[in-house]
């Protein structure tokens, strides 16, 4: 286990030492605001909240800290105790990231127990474990997977079924009828966060379904790539784009998310 463990980290202790070499100069204010943010994190960690922790060992990919490889394993053996103990949750983030570090058999020894149990948000992983592993061998797979995952109202599932039909070579009339669509707008419905995809693939053929995903995203959960998408389509003018008043709205959305990026605050106000 130790051993699986230290090889699930190897790769973001890497990325950090890189990281630290190209660092620009630091922004005191953002620092501490994502070190408060990451204090939090390690405490809902702790309380054995499963998103918590791998938020905690993923932290430092985006190079905004210094890595601190104890306590990104320390969150690892949390997800994987409670993954013992039968919490189905935890398994199913501690395998998606072992698939982030290309640690595949590592990722199904607790993706496939725990979807065989019944949580379905484990299967939809667990396709994207097939995918990612052997794609050719396992596409229909994997769709069965997300199949059954969306039934069962796994919002995704539906999003990884929605993805995977996307571009499959379909005719139709309306791209409404198209079942990537389909998918991932019911993967919105069931989950604000499974919204953003809908809002990048809907774009094309109906801008308002896409504006109505991205600001579900933006304001009914805690991403702000919705929020940044709204923002860009307003400024470059698109015809579907939100009125300036709903736009304030998105800006003062990212100013409390990221207090730090004044340009944010500054255009709210």
């Amino acid at each position: 286990m130790k051993k699986l463990i230290v090889l699930a980290f190897a790769f973001f202790a890497i990325a950090a030492v890189a990281s630290q070499q190209e660092k620009k100069e630091a922004d005191p204010e953002k620092e501490a605001f994502l070190s408060a943010r990451y204090e939090t994190l390690k405490k809902s960690c702790a309380q054995k909240d499963a998103r918590a922790c791998k938020r905690v060992v993923f932290f430092y990919k985006k190079d905004e800290l210094k890595y601190n490889e104890h306590e990104a394993q320390t969150a690892m053996q949390t997800l994987l105790d409670a993954c013992k103990e039968g919490k189905f949750d935890a398994c199913m983030e501690a395998g998606k990231i072992h698939i982030e570090n290309k640690n595949y058999d590592a990722a199904k020894e607790l993706l496939l127990p725990a979807c065989l149990s019944g949580h379905y948000d484990s299967c939809a992983v667990y396709g994207r474990y097939l995918e990612k592993h052997s794609p050719a061998k396992n596409k229909k797979h994997a769709q069965k997977l997300y199949e059954i995952a969306c039934d069962k109202n796994s919002a995704l599932g539906c999003e990884n079924l929605g993805l995977l039909l996307r571009a499959e070579p379909y005719l139709h009339d309306e791209p409404q009828d198209l079942p990537g669509y389909f998918y991932l707008k019911k993967a919105c419905e069931i989950d604000a966060r499974r919204c953003l995809s809908l809002g990048i693939s809907s774009l094309s053929y109906d801008p308002e379904d896409a504006i109505k995903a991205l600001t579900r995203n933006c304001f009914e959960s805690d991403m702000l790539a919705g929020c940044i998408m709204l923002t860009e389509h307003h400024k470059r003018g698109a015809l579907y784009a939100l009125d300036d008043a709903e736009v304030k709205r998105v800006y003062a959305r990212l100013c409390e998310r990221a207090p730090y990026k004044k340009e944010y605050c500054q255009a709210a106000r």
